[in-house]
């Protein structure tokens, strides 16, 4: 006798109706645009979900959303007489009880259907139509039997074992229990959120990262199967750490961090998650913010502020070619140039055919480095004593080991902002392209400092003092490049995502123009698990070939029509009759879309003060 376990048969259809409970109405007119519905009087919303059993082929379930309504009579009767009649002659028979003859009429779109396949219920496009006259039932959204049902229905839209986004909305009330959720390699694609001030979206990432830490405890206690996942999240208004606990709400991040074991901590956190522009409250696992002038190139500073073709050419020079004495500047440059006299420029080969504009206005762009004018970036000079010091090697070591670090950039400018983020996706950029390249130790470190210009066989300097810091830790182990003596393939590490907050300001067509890591990120990363969130509240100001990479997108409410095209004309699934929906949607929702789904799914992000607990389950082993 085996003692395997059978897959259990997927419910019938009449077992499927009988939860869905009275008719509501009966299918009028169908065509593969549009449904009408015709219902006995109800209360509706546009939005509300609708099931429609049918039996014309094999055993399906369509499903309905409607994006109209009206009012209509039974017989032959103009609403118009009706109202005259009653407003005029209260007492005739057409001002009394009418109720027989009030009906609704809906119109809508076929999102698809599900059709019974052997063991299981499969979604498809809708490519087909219900048969004349078919039964509507209603999904009300306070019945958990219609939720299973619809669940069972929908579950290959909806996704298992990824990262929770919110519940399916029907109509303006989210499905209890119909969670859609994303599959953790989202993380190594791109996503775009967009929704004006106030639609919800930071309570939207707060739910997501609560997700992204449950996925990483469930995969370190081997009830999950798949790659951790790390995201650098940007947080322009310090909201993720603590959230509302200052004004005696929930707390954010730190509440799930301090509710870890110590064993947690060391699995899921160190070295740290939390890094800002001032003195931690509590050091250890926050840790402040502090980039070096050496970890920065002239690629950096093209991406993040606005320079000539003669300025880009002067800086990557200055950069990369030898001076007088033979000698590249690499991650010394910054401090070269500030130094640099004008008599001095004239003598060097590097700049004595520059215009000294040229040379001035690279300087001012560079005056965000300057003392007093910048918190986190630490001079190098190592002749004056002033040595690497930099916690971008750990941010980068904390990547590559399935970590949620939140970056509080309130007291930092928006140049420093962004230019973090530039040079932590470039870093690990280079670092994920050369272990791809890499067969062994010695060919690794060769290749981690060829992609960062550091070759002292051909007189480069480069990033050298990051080259060397990054070395160290792949030797000491904490940055993960060797499994068993072997070099780590880019599949075994985690799921990498770098969020860029406000990313008009970094992602627009004009700045993007010049060259930018982002780009590069955006057209190859997914090949490396490296990807990008973007976060906006304009679709139309990012570049249009940043838009058409981003496959998975949480679309809120949006200030404008001409967002709200732009919106419907870059979504990686069709919103045709979802328009309307994209102005008047509330707090916390948003249609999610994506290339590996069929269908967009209307979706309401729970408040994360109510919702925290749930999201915290399995306890690491």
């Amino acid at each position: 006798m085996s003692n395997s376990t059978a897959t259990p048969e997927a419910p019938s259809l009449e077992t499927l109706k009988s939860a869905l409970g009275e008719r509501f109405g009966v299918l009028a007119e169908s065509n593969t645009h549009q449904l009408t519905v015709i219902a006995r009087n109800t209360d509706v919303a546009v939005g509300d979900l609708f099931l429609l059993p049918c039996k014309r082929g094999p055993e399906r379930f369509y499903v309905f959303r409607t994006t109209q309504y009206a009012n209509v009579m039974n017989r032959t009767l103009d609403m118009n007489d009706v109202a005259r009649n009653k407003l005029t002659m209260p007492g005739s028979y057409l001002s009394q009880d009418l109720a027989e003859e009030n009906l609704i009429e809906l119109k809508g779109i076929v999102l698809g259907f599900a059709q019974k396949d052997e063991d299981a219920w499969t979604f498809h496009r809708p490519r087909r139509l219900p048969e004349h006259l078919t039964e509507v039932y209603r999904v009300d959204a306070g019945d958990p039997a219609v939720a299973d049902v619809v669940r069972t229905l929908m579950e290959s839209q909806l996704g298992s074992d990824g990262l929770y986004i919110g519940d399916v909305l029907a109509g303006e009330t989210p499905l209890g229990g119909v969670r859609v959720q994303l599959p953790a390699y989202a993380l190594s694609h791109h996503l775009g959120v967009f929704g004006r001030t106030g639609c919800g979206k930071s309570n939207t990432m707060m739910v997501f990262l609560a997700s992204i830490m449950e996925h990483n405890q469930l995969v370190v206690a081997g009830n999950r199967q798949d790659r951790p996942c790390s995201i650098l999240a940007i947080d322009p208004h310090d909201e993720f750490q603590t959230w509302h606990h200052r004004t005696g709400g929930r707390d954010g991040i730190r509440g799930i961090v301090d509710g870890y074991s110590p064993g947690e901590r060391e699995a899921l956190v160190d070295p740290f998650y939390y890094l800002t522009g001032r003195q931690p409250v509590h050091p250890g696992l926050e840790q402040k913010l502090k980039l070096s002038w050496a970890d920065i190139t002239p690629q950096d500073l093209t991406s993040v502020v606005e320079m000539t073709d003669q300025q880009m050419s002067f800086s990557n020079r200055f950069f990369s070619q030898p001076d007088a004495a033979g000698q590249t500047a690499g991650d010394r440059w910054i401090r070269d140039l500030f130094d640099l006299t004008k008599d001095a420029a004239e003598e060097d080969p590097r700049s004595s055919d520059v215009h000294p504009g040229t040379i001035d206005g690279v300087k001012r762009r560079l005056g965000f480095l300057q003392a007093g004018n910048n918190r986190i970036f630490t001079e190098y000079s190592p002749d004056n004593g002033k040595d690497y010091d930099s916690i971008l090697p750990d941010v980068l070591v904390a990547m590559e080991r399935g970590r949620v670090v939140i970056v509080d950039t309130t007291l930092v400018s928006e140049v420093e902002q962004f230019m973090f983020s530039t040079v932590v996706a470039r870093v690990l950029f280079a670092l994920r392209k050369a272990l791809r390249c890499s067969e062994d130790a010695a060919r690794l470190e060769t290749e981690i400092r060829t992609a960062l210009d550091n070759d002292d066989a051909a007189g480069n300097t480069g990033m050298q003092a990051l080259a060397d810091e990054l070395w160290n830790r792949v030797e000491s182990g904490a940055l993960p490049y060797f499994i068993g003596g072997e070099v780590t393939s880019t599949e075994d590490l985690p799921y990498v995502n770098v969020v860029i907050e406000e990313a008009p300001s970094v992602l627009n067509p004009e700045r993007i123009r010049f060259g930018s890591v982002f780009r590069d990120i955006s057209r190859q990363g997914r090949k490396f698990g490296i990807g990008l969130t973007v976060i906006s509240q304009q679709v139309t100001a990012i570049d249009q070939g940043i838009l058409t990479q981003i496959n998975t997108e949480l679309t809120m409410a949006l200030g404008n029509e001409e967002e709200r095209r732009a919106a419907v004309r870059n979504a990686s699934a069709d919103l045709a009759g979802f328009e309307r929906e994209l102005q008047v949607m509330g707090k916390g929702q948003a249609l999610a879309t994506a290339s590996y789904r069929d269908i967009p799914l209307p979706t309401q992000a729970p408040n994360f003060d109510a919702c925290l607990q749930s999201l915290i389950t399995q306890p690491v082993k």
